[in-house]
């Protein structure tokens, strides 16, 4: 389990779904990320959205899901929560900068 990937992941998520008219997602960052860290990204990629869908009781495919990403997954939301009760403005200019400098998203506002 690679836990840098799911939490990149999860922060792209998170800024995608708070900040999404600022950022967009760069084609093939995430593959590219994944091979980078050493990431499975056909099996981890899969298995962070389905955490997160079922996390947030959402329709999702409990095929992809693996108990340790989970886990991770849900850690990782719990700790963004506390910059996500802080307003959306102060989240997105903290992760988005990150998401950014990571190469995952671009800032287009």
């Amino acid at each position: 389990m690679n836990k840098d990937f799911i939490s990149l992941g999860v922060i792209a998520y998170a800024v995608s779904q708070k900040c999404g008219a600022s950022y967009e997602f760069v084609d093939g960052s995430m593959r590219k990320a994944a091979d980078q860290v050493g990431a499975d990204y056909d099996t981890y990629a899969p298995a962070v959205m389905n955490a997160i869908f079922a996390i947030m009781d959402f329709e999702y495919d409990r095929t992809k899901l693996i108990p340790e990403v989970t886990q991770q997954v849900r850690a990782d939301l719990n700790y963004l929560l506390d910059d996500i009760n802080k307003g959306n403005r102060q989240f997105c200019n903290k992760y988005g900068a990150v998401m950014v400098n990571v190469g995952f998203m671009r800032k287009v506002k």
